[in-house]
């Protein structure tokens, strides 16, 4: 697949031809709407300013990667699509969206960020396409973001299909299931090649994976808790890796990796297995394999609502497991309030990814066979670039993505040399007026490196950010967004700026 986006765009196409009949033919009453009806045009214009060698962490992450960590910068946008969630009363539903930028101050100056197609039947929905994907247990508004994965990166072109919450036979709601799975095929590998510095590492036609299993326990229509907990596991595999760099068969020779791209390299990736061709006598699964353990804690209350979640992240087999201990977590609370003019919703989280195992590192030999799997190093591989997407982690923003490695002093490096960090996070919103909502972000954060190469001291490091929204009743559709963020620490330096975002949204096919 050499065009991941015109090969989307063409499923798309062939996926909207098919929805309407196929709709029709299955429901034929009173509700039957033409498949443009509800349709949402939306654009976006933003601007972003700041004195720093950066913007403020919080005008850049958790945006879906529509962003720049450049400390000016700014972008058009124009969105269309229809939300399947409109036909949540029906048994086939749809959904599309187009969604393209033109940025300055970006990675590139054309942007197309979402460009899907789904359709769904009962519990079973289709998703062809880039599609921004909500995060499954906390605010995004609100939250530092998710390990795994979250919402700061650009979406990846996959296929994937969910199967939505289920009852399981026999337990009459009580016990309820959520499936999903996707293969796709990561889009920026001109861009690593482009950005990398000449000798360094990059990759190109990476494929990727992923798959989810959550269980729920409760029903809050009888009883206000519900508990869920879930896996979710995601792989890079398959395409060309360049300038690799390893000790066990090149002697440190830099070297290029064409890997399996073939049906077997698809099975190995979903099943967890092979190996790479740098593995040496200590084959592991080959790829970039990851994930985590996520759980919430729900009260569904008539005018409270709470919950406190818990995610555990892997990088390896070594944490699949308890044998190492569990030290390393997100862990956060959130407290959704009645209807008031002062505070809707707040949001306190916990991080910690120090441990990784631990810090030592020793595969068997025959003379010492006790193997020792600590040093995980989060986010990092041997032959890709990381757990990354246009230089942004796909997963936590507080784990440094390689866009900032220029301040660590590794310019133009695709690897995090960053993924050592305790946190606190705090996020408050409010809703005083129909018209106006604010919120309130600060994170603080304490920074060790890599276990290979560490800081030679901690750095620390605050992010703070603030925003006012207001929507006027005198102008329907219309909003406007100011946002002020104020970064200080040894990390990535100080920084001050603003960012103004005014969007105007229009209901189509009425």
């Amino acid at each position: 697949m050499k065009h991941p986006i015109r090969y989307s765009l063409r499923c798309a196409a062939l996926l909207l031809c098919l929805l309407p009949a196929a709709s029709q033919a299955a429901e034929r009453d009173s509700t039957r709407r033409h498949w443009l009806a509800e349709t949402t045009l939306t654009i976006e214009a933003s601007a972003t300013a700041a004195s720093g060698d950066y913007a403020p962490l919080w005008l850049t992450a958790n945006r879906y990667g529509l962003s720049s960590t450049n400390p000016y910068s700014g972008y058009g946008r124009i969105a269309v699509g229809r939300d399947i969630s409109l036909d949540t009363a029906r048994d086939w539903r749809f959904g599309y969206g187009l969604d393209v930028a033109v940025a300055a101050g970006h990675e590139r100056v054309g942007i197309l960020e979402q460009a899907y197609v789904e359709a769904a039947w009962k519990c079973l929905r289709l998703t062809v396409g880039a599609k921004q994907q909500p995060l499954e247990t906390q605010n995004a508004e609100l939250c530092s973001g998710a390990l795994s994965a979250g919402i700061n990166a650009r979406p990846v072109p996959q296929v994937r299909l969910d199967i939505d919450w289920f009852s399981f036979p026999g337990t009459k709601g009580w016990w309820q299931w959520k499936i999903h799975g996707s293969y796709g095929l990561m889009t920026d590998g001109r861009w690593q090649e482009s950005w990398a510095a000449d000798g360094e590492r990059y990759t190109k036609n990476t494929r990727y994976h992923e798959k989810a299993l959550y269980w729920q326990f409760g029903r809050k229509d009888i009883f206000p808790l519900t508990y869920e907990i879930g896996l979710r596991m995601m792989a890079q595999f398959g395409g060309t890796s360049y300038n690799v760099q390893t000790i066990r068969v090149n002697d440190y020779q830099r070297t290029t990796y064409e890997h399996d791209n073939g049906l077997r390299a698809y099975w190995d990736a979903l099943l967890c297995r092979g190996s790479d061709a740098t593995d040496g006598s200590n084959p592991n699964v080959s790829g970039n394999h990851l994930g985590s353990y996520v759980m919430q804690l729900r009260y569904h209350g008539d005018r409270w609502q709470a919950r406190a979640y818990w995610e555990r992240f892997f990088e390896d087999h070594s944490m699949l497991t308890v044998q190492y201990g569990i030290r390393d977590m997100l862990i956060g609370a959130e407290v959704t309030a009645p209807q008031n003019p002062f505070i809707s919703s707040a949001v306190l989280e916990f991080l910690n990814t120090t441990h990784q195992s631990g810090a030592v590192y020793h595969d068997a030999t025959h003379s010492i066979p006790d193997a020792i799997a600590g040093r995980d190093n989060y986010y990092n591989h041997l032959h890709y670039a990381g757990w990354q997407h246009y230089g942004q982690t796909l997963g936590h923003p507080l784990l440094t993505s390689s866009l900032y490695n220029e301040a660590l002093g590794h310019s133009h490096v695709l690897r995090f040399y960053n993924n050592r960090v305790k946190a606190w996070h705090v996020g408050i919103a409010g809703d005083p007026t129909p018209e106006w909502h604010w919120r309130l972000m600060a994170s603080f954060s304490r920074n060790w490196g890599c276990y290979v190469p560490p800081f030679s001291e901690r750095k620390r490091q605050a992010y703070t950010f603030a925003e006012v929204t207001y929507k006027p009743t005198w102008a329907p559709g219309w909003q406007g967004a100011v946002g002020v963020g104020y970064d200080r620490g040894s990390l990535i330096g100080n920084s001050v700026g603003g960012q103004l975002t005014i969007r105007k949204q229009l209901q189509l096919g009425k």
